[in-house]
């Protein structure tokens, strides 16, 4: 959450949910980490602090749904797209603050 103050009233409406995160979540904090210690101190809180949504087939399933039902011209960056897959194909609302890249998706929920 970055200590963003919108992220921390964000996950305030959803208070006494538990919290996941998706495969490509983790991979892209992973990725912007700035040296091998500040990675492994990530990868050691995000994984034992939350349950990680794998990749699946049917997240790979819905992903190419999305694709395919999503016009170019909505210029979503694709991870975005994997994100949504992963919240559907596990069945659970997504919390985000970019709701705008989100609300098109027919049969996401939206925590």
């Amino acid at each position: 959450m970055r200590r963003e103050p919108a992220a921390f009233l964000a996950s305030e409406r959803v208070h006494g949910a538990s919290f996941v995160i998706c495969d490509v979540v983790l991979a892209e904090i992973l990725a912007g980490a700035r040296n091998r210690t500040e990675y492994e101190r990530h990868h050691a809180e995000l994984t034992s602090n939350f349950h990680i949504l794998p990749f699946t087939m049917e997240v790979s399933q819905r992903f190419r749904e999305i694709l395919k039902h999503i016009a170019p011209e909505h210029h979503v960056h694709l991870a975005d797209h994997l994100i949504a897959a992963t919240a559907m194909a596990h069945d659970v609302p997504l919390l985000t603050l970019n709701k705008k890249h989100f609300t098109p998706l027919k049969g996401l929920k939206l925590a």
